[in-house]
């Protein structure tokens, strides 16, 4: 049962970043080429630090049994639909690469109401959940840890950038709404 959950678990995750993936907006221009492909090592970095840590630190194990998988993987589906619900909000004007226009409005409905980076906060969960769920705390720390220092560098590329781009009608926007903790930052 456990290889069931992990398995449909991975595979709606690595589906809907691949749908996302191939979806291009072609006046978009890309905002940093080179910050991209840092921000992409620090990502699938953070992805094998779950297994990696496991194996390098079996004694870390959690230990709290099924109660603990249960609740990685409640927090990394919630995760998974924040991050969902992110994609659907924003419709054509999200993309996996970080690209920007003129033309594109700023969103400020569905979860956009409240954070500036819902889907990157929806990563986070899924993250936090699969460490939970792999039941080794140097796997769980180390993977949402090098994920939180790939994003919070990757919302400071992304923030310049619709800064640049839609100016004032961002700043505004950005004003009223934390990045990725509601209330908090």
């Amino acid at each position: 049962m456990v290889l069931i959950v992990v398995a449909i678990s991975v595979g709606a995750f690595a589906t809907g970043e691949l749908l996302q993936a191939l979806r291009v907006r072609r006046r978009a221009k890309p905002a940093d080429v080179r910050a991209e492909i840092a921000f992409r090592t620090m990502f699938f970095g953070a992805i094998l630090l779950l297994p990696v840590g496991r194996a390098v630190a079996p004694a870390a194990s959690m230990g709290a049994g099924g109660w603990l998988f249960a609740l990685g993987t409640v927090i990394g589906w919630l995760g998974l639909l924040l991050r969902w619900w992110s994609f659907a909000s924003l419709g054509k004007y999200f993309t996996v690469v970080l690209r920007t226009s003129r033309d594109q409005p700023v969103v400020d409905h569905g979860p956009y109401r409240v954070l500036r980076h819902p889907s990157y906060t929806g990563l986070l969960l899924v993250f936090s959940g699969g460490g939970l769920m792999v039941g080794n705390w140097v796997s769980a720390v180390s993977a949402a840890g090098a994920l939180l220092i790939a994003l919070i560098y990757r919302v400071r590329i992304e923030e310049r950038a619709l800064n640049a781009t839609l100016g004032e009608r961002y700043r505004d926007y950005a004003a009223t709404r934390a990045r990725l903790v509601p209330y908090v930052w």
